[in-house]
């Protein structure tokens, strides 16, 4: 079921994507869906509401007017009601995360996110991008995240590789080789 709801949502979201490019609002598409994704992160009640059986499509409509209506453009907002009168409201979640992946796609955009146990400064960034620049042509949407956890060192997702160069994983290396 959930492989089948990501690929009718990546069907939405390739059709507003579409929809974008052809009413030159592709950056507004993407601010908007990433707002959109970040109401869905931060507010639960609206994955269960849109979920709902029980309440009616008017209701979902009414709410999405209600949340997004002043904050995102009238052709996006538009999209997501013809979403919600067509009983699809609950993939709303769903189309807003793979519409931000296809808007990468489209702009032969690579996803880097680097973890480091603590804050890394420019000079390290500067570091790491041109790593990451060998590993793909694409231009690079950085993310960083901290997680002390790994207690040193660091980790890259680019794309779907990992390189995980972390203190936690060559102590879990050396506890295997130990245990051998």
């Amino acid at each position: 079921m959930l492989s089948k709801n990501l690929r009718v949502s990546k069907r939405y979201a390739k059709a507003l994507l579409s929809l974008a490019i052809e009413n030159n609002i592709l950056e507004e598409a993407y601010q908007d869906m990433k707002l959109v994704s970040q109401a869905f992160s931060f507010e639960k009640e609206l994955k269960i509401v849109l979920k709902s059986p029980i309440i009616r499509e008017g209701k979902k409509q009414n709410i999405l007017k209600h949340l997004f209506g002043e904050k995102v453009h009238p052709l996006i907002l538009k999209y997501m009601l013809i979403i919600a009168r067509k009983r699809r409201a609950a993939l709303l979640d769903g189309i807003s995360r793979q519409f931000i992946n296809v808007y990468k796609e489209y702009l032969n955009i690579e996803p880097v996110r680097v973890t480091t146990a603590f804050a890394i400064d420019e000079p390290m960034r500067e570091k790491v991008l041109a790593v990451a620049r060998r590993f793909t042509s694409k231009t690079i949407d950085f993310q960083e995240k901290v997680n002390p956890e790994i207690i040193g060192g660091f980790i890259i997702d680019l794309g779907d590789r990992r390189y995980d160069a972390s203190i936690r994983r060559k102590l879990s290396d050396l506890r295997k080789h130990l245990k051998v």
